[in-house]
This record gives C-alpha cells, structure tokens and sequence, in this order.
C-alpha cells in the first residue's frame, strides 16, 4: 500500500474500489446502500440505545452511498480520459509513466479483458494491473515506461515470482523500450508474455483498426540478435538519424554509450 494510501479514511478505502468496476455496480451499490439505511432504524424495536446506534448506522451508511457514486463518478471521467489518450497516441513513448499504465489498461479494456489497477511508485511485487481476458484466464501485467533502457532479467524473475501469490494464470511485461536477450531467453517457455515497444505499438495500431498495423515491423527473433564482437553483449536493432547513412538500420551495442560497436544490419 502506497503511503498516501495508509491515510485514506474506512469510507474512502471502501469506496475507491468502484472507480475501477463498470458504473452500473457503483449505481446499483449505492442504491442498495441507501436503501439499507433507511431500513436500519426498523430493527431498533422498543430499545432506545439500539435506536441511538440504528440511526448513526443509517448515516454512515448513507455517507459511503455518497463515496462510492462518487468514485463511481471519478472512474467514468478517468476511463472517458484513457480513451481519448488512446485515440490521440501513436507511439506511447511519449507519454507519462502514469498515462502509459492507463493507456495500456484501456488496451486491455478493448480486448475485452476487465482490468484494475494496482499501478504507482510504489505498486505491491511490480504488479501494476490485474486483468481478466476474454478467456476468462487472470494475468497480472507490469508496465515498464522506459525510453531507451533495455529491460533484463532481474525484473522478469521478480514479476514471475509473485504469480503464485497473486493466484494467477500468467503474466504480462510491457516496456516502451525493449528487452535483453537473456531477458528473451527467461521468458520462452512460461506464462510470461513479453511486449516491447515495436510490438506494443502495432498492437495498438490493430485494436484501433489503422494502417499503421501493417507497416510496423515486428522484432527480430531473439536467435537472430547478434552479439557485440567488441564486449560481448546483445545487439540492438536501431536506425541511423543523420549522416550519410540516414534512415539505414544498423546494429548497435545494448550497453551503448558504454560501448559503441556496430555492425550492419545487412551482414
């Protein structure tokens, strides 16, 4: 639990929830809470104490009515948000680490997976998204919004290590950036589905129906990576942006600007 969230009050730690359920639960919710309070006075009978207690319940009651459809009302004014940045994003790079979780939420959401959000500095294992697909199978996701840093093993086992805690079916690791290749060689064989920034963006292009599904290549199967012949580390398919050479791909060092080796991508 997030620091901030440990000075939440009972009500608002009850109510939060519903933020992440579809809006018919929190109506249907606070409806039935507010009818529970009315009724509570009716079961004091003759005893004046029990009245006393009856009455605050009822007010109590009806105050986490009024917290739950608010929270209700917070989630359809964040998910109306998630669909538009989803809308308006094409290369997720861009964005906040913040909206990259939501913005991978609502791509879940539009496979027709139900998701709640676990995200922030401080979420529980790594676990920034528990989801169930349209298989009915639960993952947990991790969101990694790194620009231009390779993802590796270590945070791999820890998201896998937590999968039997969480109850789950599988896990899901997506990064903006993209992955090592002995982070690669760890996944193959398990429940760990590996999404990279290449991936993730044609992913994202297919489930908005653009052209932009076709035109973006997928990543080269990890036997195909190459190893640097100057420091032995895995190689990173990049593009040259200047130069006589602009627009050409190449193989550059992962550890670059530790190490810059290259090779051609043509070789």
């Amino acid at each position: 639990m997030s620091p901030s969230g440990s000075r939440k009050s009972l009500l608002e730690q009850y109510a939060e929830p519903f933020a992440d359920l579809p809006p018919l639960a929190g109506i249907l919710a606070a409806i039935l809470l507010v009818v529970i309070g009315w009724a509570a006075p009716l079961f004091a009978g003759a005893s004046v104490i029990a009245g006393i207690w009856l009455q605050f319940g009822r007010w109590l009651v009806w105050f986490l009515a009024v917290f739950v459809l608010a929270y209700t009302m917070v989630g359809v004014w964040r998910r109306d948000i998630d669909r538009r940045t989803f809308d308006a994003t094409d290369d997720p790079a861009g964005l906040t680490w913040s909206q990259f979780e939501r913005l991978i939420a609502e791509f879940y959401r539009r496979k027709g997976a139900t998701v709640t959000p676990r995200g922030g500095p401080t979420s529980d294992g790594g676990v920034d998204l528990n989801l169930t697909d349209a298989t009915g199978d639960r993952l947990i996701v991790q969101c990694k919004h790194w620009k231009s840093r390779h993802v590796g093993v270590k945070p791999l086992r820890e998201l896998w290590g937590v999968l039997s805690d969480e109850k789950a079916d599988g896990a899901v690791f997506i990064t903006s950036g993209s992955f090592t290749n002995d982070a690669i060689a760890f996944a193959r064989g398990k429940r760990l589905e590996l999404i990279d920034g290449a991936r993730l963006r044609s992913m994202i292009a297919a489930v908005k129906g653009t052209r932009e599904a076709a035109s973006v290549a997928e990543p080269p199967p990890a036997a195909s990576v190459p190893r640097c012949p100057r420091c032995g580390s895995s190689m990173v398919l990049r593009t040259a942006k200047r130069g006589n050479h602009s627009g050409e791909q190449f193989w550059g060092c992962s550890t670059y600007p530790a190490c810059g080796a290259t090779l051609s991508a043509s070789a």
